[in-house]
């Protein structure tokens, strides 16, 4: 026997919750037939409750928090080239007609692009020596030095490009460090060294 029931069916699991469950007894009952085939054996098709009309009502259920492949593809390009949040959302808006007709919610794509984050966290460690080592190649006077915890993880990472050097050598009797950037996807500070030069 399978059961389709309403989102609303049952009770609340605790008294005082913002639950959507008012004890709705809509459902479809199915039950196996001798050919392992599937036939509806009950079928209640009041509900004791108002029925969500609108997409916008609709997809803030939880069936309608899943993205389908196509759109996780097209967050995942977006994505890629740095595009935000919010213009992403309305991105997928333009193709559904309008943001008011996204089938899924913006706290769904939020989840989607951490997910998204992590996945490429994790080559980033590599794609940046790659980068750092060719920047060497381009530049014989561009110097890095990383630091590594017990885990082989990046502790902290300094680089500096020729024309930084050469600057200073000339007119680095002011340097400032500025560490008022920070990242949430790494949890680590951006510390920006400043020099002024003789054009301030």
């Amino acid at each position: 026997m399978q059961e389709i029931v309403c989102g609303c069916a049952g009770k609340p699991e605790r008294e005082n919750t913002r639950s959507t469950r008012c004890g709705c007894a809509a459902r479809i009952r199915l039950l196996r037939s001798d050919d392992n085939g599937w036939y509806i054996s009950e079928h209640r098709p009041l509900h004791n409750h108002s029925l969500s009309s609108t997409c916008g009502e609709k997809m803030h259920w939880p069936s309608h928090r899943l993205i389908d492949r196509y759109a996780k593809d097209l967050v995942r390009q977006l994505r890629e080239n740095n595009v935000s949040l919010g213009k992403v959302f309305s991105i997928v808006g333009s193709f559904f007609g309008s943001v008011d007709n996204v089938p899924f919610t913006k706290r769904s794509l939020r989840t989607l692009c951490c997910k998204l984050n992590k996945e490429q966290s994790d080559s980033d460690a590599r794609k940046t020596m790659d980068i750092l080592a060719e920047m060497k190649a381009n530049d014989p006077e561009f110097n890095y030095t990383v630091q590594v915890d017990d885990e082989s993880r990046i502790k902290t990472l300094m680089w500096v490009n020729g024309r930084s050097v050469e600057q200073y050598r000339c007119f680095g009797d002011v340097v400032t460090f500025d560490t008022t950037y920070r990242t949430n996807l790494y949890d680590m500070p951006f510390g920006l060294f400043v020099g002024v030069n003789n054009h301030f």
